[in-house]
């Protein structure tokens, strides 16, 4: 007899990162997951009788995010937002990005893989990701979108024709070879975290780029102006003593944000933000401030100064 217990600690984790690189939501990953073995626990004495486990697990967590999915629309090609943040162990310039999370690899949830999922439909999403991460992963979409093996080629096709139009309109603009082995890539970055410690519009406008993208929370600003204004007013509402620890987000530079709390005398985190630069300036940047989000980052807690 199968031990649910056992069970749900197994497949857990593998799910969740299977929910999550669908949605490009840890929220939606975590309830994905638990209605997934939500659905295993009720099939009772009958779960033993599956043959292949982890290929029906990922069939209904599959289910489950393109029921998900299918409640709002794919992002249009001119609109722009960032998953929410995985922290990784480094750059995913070497094609293998590790989650800091318990060590575990997360295959392929790089920011260059993420990105362009949200301009695809639901299907298109489901057949990329089960393609890149799962053995037979045709045959378990057919059956998790519920069409022939065809459609599913067809499906495959269509994305990668997606994929290569969110290129040619996004790709230059934040993705990038640095020619220096990341040498000046990283000290535009740095510069920019002393900018923002020092809360200086000019300076911040200055490392951007003229057509910089922002987003927090569900609104868009573009512009360096706009851009540097908003980073100035975001940082005024964190606190009067900031300080910011470098992390590495889904394969891309970022930061942890702290603010001082005198009541409580200790630093506590008040945001977060996945910075995307080149060798010349900011390219882009998603500003998360959401606590779930925030607690999952592992790093030291500054030293009082």
């Amino acid at each position: 007899m199968i031990d649910l217990e056992k069970y749900t600690q197994e497949y857990w984790g593998l799910m969740r990162q299977h929910a999550y690189r669908l949605t490009g939501s840890i929220l939606d990953a975590d309830d994905i997951v638990q209605d997934t073995m939500l659905r295993a626990i009720e099939m009772g004495p009958a779960l033993e009788n599956i043959e292949d486990h982890p290929e029906w697990l990922y069939t209904a967590c599959t289910e489950a995010a393109l029921s998900r999915l299918r409640e709002k629309q794919p992002l249009e090609l001119n609109e722009f937002d960032l998953p929410d943040l995985i922290q990784t162990t480094g750059s995913s310039a070497n094609g293998v990005t590790k989650s800091v999370e318990a060590g575990a690899v997360w295959p392929s949830v790089a920011l260059e893989f993420l990105f362009p999922l949200q301009y695809m439909t639901p299907e298109q999403r489901a057949v990329v990701v089960l393609r890149d991460g799962v053995e037979d992963g045709d045959r378990i979409a057919a059956s998790s979108i519920g069409v022939k093996i065809q459609e599913v080629f067809k499906i495959a096709d269509n994305a990668d024709k997606k994929r290569a139009q969110i290129q040619k309109y996004w790709g230059k603009k934040l993705f990038f070879v640095s020619t220096d082995d990341q040498v000046k890539a990283t000290r535009v970055f740095e510069r920019f975290v002393e900018a923002l410690g020092f809360r200086d519009k000019v300076l911040l406008q200055g490392l951007m780029s003229p057509g910089v993208e922002l987003i927090v929370r569900d609104e868009r600003r573009t512009g360096d102006d706009f851009v540097a204004v908003a980073c100035t007013e975001l940082l005024g509402q964190m606190g009067e003593k900031l300080t910011f620890s470098p992390v590495w987000l889904n394969g891309c530079r970022g930061v942890l944000i702290w603010t001082w709390r005198t009541r409580r005398n200790e630093w506590l985190r008040c945001g977060a933000i996945t910075i995307l630069s080149d060798d010349s300036n900011v390219k882009a940047m998603k500003w998360y401030l959401g606590g779930h989000l925030l607690r999952a980052i592992q790093t030291e807690v500054p030293q009082v100064s």
